[in-house]
């Protein structure tokens, strides 16, 4: 006799993976409910996450399933492709927080502008494919994350060259 699924994954599910399946549900496994564990965590203390792990294997679907029902109002997703720099996750940040207006041409006003609008209320930023993510643009979440006035949890989900910057970064990495 199986187990129910957890009430937090009977909502509807078709928006935690990307191809929207219709009649498909989330399987409720041991890693799945261990990542909504640490993930709640993370929320409550507003810090930092690293879901890592090789292609396939639901990081995404994982992280999307539980943030629906641990914080759904609060998630701002971004995405990268291949080797971002820091300008362009100002630029994303731009367009995914909705800040009106254009952007600043300088980083320190951009970085100012940024954080302005992160401390106006919590959010959950989820950063998908953060494998692409190089030791400065690490760098640069950890600046946003690091200003007081800012209510920010950061999840970093990628492949493991995501984890494996982290670990190398004494500011960026802990047990």
């Amino acid at each position: 006799m199986s187990t129910p699924a957890p009430t937090w994954l009977q909502l509807d599910e078709r928006e935690d993976h990307y191809l929207g399946l219709a009649g498909a549900h989330v399987v409720a496994t041991q890693a799945l409910l261990s990542l909504h564990e640490n993930l709640a965590d993370v929320v409550e203390q507003r810090a930092m996450m690293c879901v890592h792990g090789d292609a396939g294997l639901g990081k995404t679907l994982s992280v999307n399933a539980a943030l629906r029902a641990l914080a759904p109002a609060a998630v701002c997703r971004v995405q990268f492709r291949a080797r971002p720099t820091p300008r362009d996750i100002r630029h994303v940040l731009f367009e995914a927080l909705g800040i009106g207006g254009s952007p600043p041409t300088r980083p320190i006003e951009f970085d100012t502008l940024l954080k302005d609008a992160l401390a106006e209320r919590f959010r959950v930023l989820v950063c998908d494919e953060a494998q692409w993510l190089s030791r400065e643009c690490f760098e640069l979440w950890r600046h946003l994350w690091d200003d007081r006035r800012t209510q920010i949890a950061i999840v970093f989900v990628g492949g493991g060259d995501c984890y494996r910057v982290l670990r190398r970064e004494p500011m960026l990495s802990s047990p």
